[in-house]
């Protein structure tokens, strides 16, 4: 099992949302699970677009790259507007593969990825296709005990996460746990996506864990169907330390924008 890789050990720079004027436009309450991954290098490369690479990986295990799964609960939807919040009262289950530390072919920039989503709202994973290609699909992320399991639309199993605590609940901003740092620099980059008329967006995940409390966990995601071409099934094992619960994430979203090579 290998250790979560550092944001070190991936040269390069982003954009940060106050220099691009980023404003956010929605957010929710997460409650659910964050699984860090570290997978072969050329497994994770397979699962991008031809118009994006991985970063140079300058660690003393160049030949692997984090896989990032985030399973749980959307609640408490609202939109914003002109700075305040303007409850939706929506309330769904949600998964969103992650792959950090990407830039576009020949670009400077780093940014997260995300080839693929599952979520059960119809209005979020229309606009999250429309309007910032998220890749979204609809289906089902529900918890049974220490089990997060996703199924698509008509009921066909995608995959499933067992997830065993490894530690007490306490305050986020007090909380130094590896995985927990590691998120809160993959989710300060840019967001890429790219929509089905070919135009690449940007848009800026805001995690805030400021009334958040965490525990530490084990787990390993079963991959059953694949998300996206390229997703071999079998198990994916989190990495040293590469797993948390959370509760009480607040989770914006900006306006999509150009993206920046």
């Amino acid at each position: 099992m290998q250790p979560i890789l550092p944001r070190r050990a991936f040269p390069g720079t982003w954009i940060d949302r106050q220099a691009r004027g980023g404003a956010f436009v929605g957010q929710a309450i997460f409650d659910g699970c964050v699984i860090c991954c570290t997978r072969p290098r050329q497994e994770v490369a397979g699962l991008l677009p031809p118009s994006l690479e991985l970063a140079v990986n300058d660690s003393l295990t160049p030949d692997v790259h984090p896989l990032v799964f985030i399973l749980g609960e959307q609640r408490a939807g609202a939109t914003i507007v002109g700075g305040r919040s303007v409850p939706l009262g929506v309330c769904y289950g949600e998964l969103a593969l992650a792959i950090p530390f990407v830039r576009h072919v020949g670009g400077i920039h780093l940014h997260t990825w995300i080839p693929a989503m599952v979520s059960g709202h119809g209005p979020a994973t229309w606009s999250g296709n429309l309007l910032y290609g998220f890749n979204k699909r609809m289906g089902r992320v529900r918890r049974e005990g220490p089990f997060l399991l996703v199924t698509d639309a008509d009921g066909t199993m995608l995959l499933n996460a067992t997830v065993e605590p490894r530690g007490e609940w306490t305050p986020a901003p007090g909380c130094t746990h590896p995985c927990l740092e590691f998120v809160r620099d993959i989710f300060d980059m840019p967001v890429v996506g790219k929509r089905a008329d070919g135009a690449w967006t940007c848009s800026y995940f805001g995690w805030d864990f400021a009334s958040a409390c965490v525990r530490p966990a084990d787990a390993c995601v079963s991959i059953d169907r694949p998300l996206v071409p390229g997703l071999t099934p079998g198990d994916y094992h989190d990495a040293t330390a590469g797993t948390f619960e959370v509760e009480a994430l607040r989770w914006r979203l900006t306006w999509p924008m150009p993206c920046r090579a």
